[in-house]
């Protein structure tokens, strides 16, 4: 068992918890700008190279991030210069990609686009796992699962919104919303180095003797990405196909999606002072197998029962939330934490990657 810490870093966290808003919402900007940006420079025909590349790097990058933060931990090095290089290279991209697509360009060079959304790619993912494997260093034991409610609470909040950022992105337009991920991606990052550089690591319990299993935050990442990604990119258009009671124009579906999330992460921050890993390990399990029957009743069911679905939908995506990534990364060693993370992340994107790609 990890011996953490005595007493919760808050101001790490909520630095680490703005940092990861900041990459939803850099995310969220990416997904609404590429086909736009893909088209106005005629790179249509890559959309879908760039979707396999996306799906090779989430599953490659994490993990490999995350091994060479634990080599660097194991040989007495700071993992602070990863996770800021990283931050520094988005957010550098970001800088870049403003200049290339203002209608009168700073920097005349629309040719490189595609190689610098890769270097994004790579970038945003280089820091992640290094950076939230380090919540688990800076929350006592008992009380991870409810620092992982607020985690999840401001992280689906987020998700919740997404109509409306997408609206505020076609206000401020291309160029202005990449430098607004700029500031965030650098704002925050830049606040999470200042804390992690004041953070003294306290020792913990070397576990050596506990034997790795590398498959277990895989697969519960890619449990919950299941759930999460099919919410997200298939249930808006089952939604409107099943029903014709509520109508909200176009993005009927969407803002449907969006108040499940909210109330997803209302609920989450509810239960989690309530539920622990520890004492309820099958209960991710459990959640997940519901979740999978609510994915397959969601092409069976019909008309204004669907709505029933929908509200069942929330219990189980903020269970699974909370209980994912303590669960996952409790079943690796302390010396392979960060690994641990990145194959988490890795599973969690993978079913998001793969429903886009089928579905474009």
């Amino acid at each position: 068992m990890t011996v953490n810490t005595n007493d919760t870093k808050w101001p790490l966290i909520w630095s680490l918890i703005s940092l990861n808003a900041a990459i939803i919402i850099s995310w969220i900007a990416y997904h609404n700008y590429q086909p736009v940006l893909l088209k106005r420079f005629q790179f249509t025909e890559l959309e879908q190279f760039l979707g396999w590349a996306k799906l090779v790097v989430l599953l490659i990058v994490p993990p490999l991030s995350g091994w060479a933060a634990d080599r660097m931990k194991e040989k007495g090095k700071n993992t602070i210069p990863m996770v800021t290089a990283g931050v520094g290279i988005t957010a550098l991209v970001f800088m870049i990609v403003a200049s290339m697509i203002t209608p009168e360009p700073l920097l005349p060079y629309s040719n490189i686009l595609p190689i610098m959304i890769l270097i994004w790619l790579i970038a945003m993912n280089l820091f992640y796992a290094p950076a939230l494997a380090s919540l688990e260093r800076l929350v006592p034991l008992d009380k991870f699962t409810a620092v992982m409610g607020i985690y999840i609470l401001v992280s689906d909040m987020v998700y919740g919104l997404e109509p409306a950022i997408i609206a505020l992105v076609d206000f401020l337009g291309a160029s202005l919303t990449f430098v607004t991920g700029a500031v965030l991606i650098g704002g925050s990052g830049l606040w999470f180095h200042l804390n992690m550089k004041k953070y003294k690591p306290e020792l913990v319990e070397e576990d050596d003797n506990k034997e790795p299993k590398f498959s277990k935050p895989l697969l519960v990442g890619l449990g919950l990405g299941l759930v999460f990604g099919f919410l997200i990119n298939v249930f808006p258009a089952l939604f409107e196909s099943h029903q014709n009671i509520l109508h909200f124009g176009d993005y009927t579906g969407e803002i449907l999606v969006s108040g499940i999330m909210i109330l997803t992460a209302i609920f989450a921050y509810g239960l989690s002072t309530h539920l622990s890993y520890l004492e309820n390990p099958k209960l991710f399990d459990n959640a997940l197998i519901f979740g999978v029957i609510l994915i397959i009743a969601s092409f069976i069911v019909k008309g204004s029962s669907f709505f029933v679905i929908c509200l069942l939908f929330t219990p189980v995506l903020a269970v699974m939330s909370i209980m994912a990534f303590p669960l996952a990364i409790n079943h690796v060693p302390n010396r392979y934490k960060m690994l641990g993370a990145g194959l988490f992340l890795a599973g969690l994107e993978l079913p998001d990657s793969i429903f886009e790609l089928l579905l474009n």
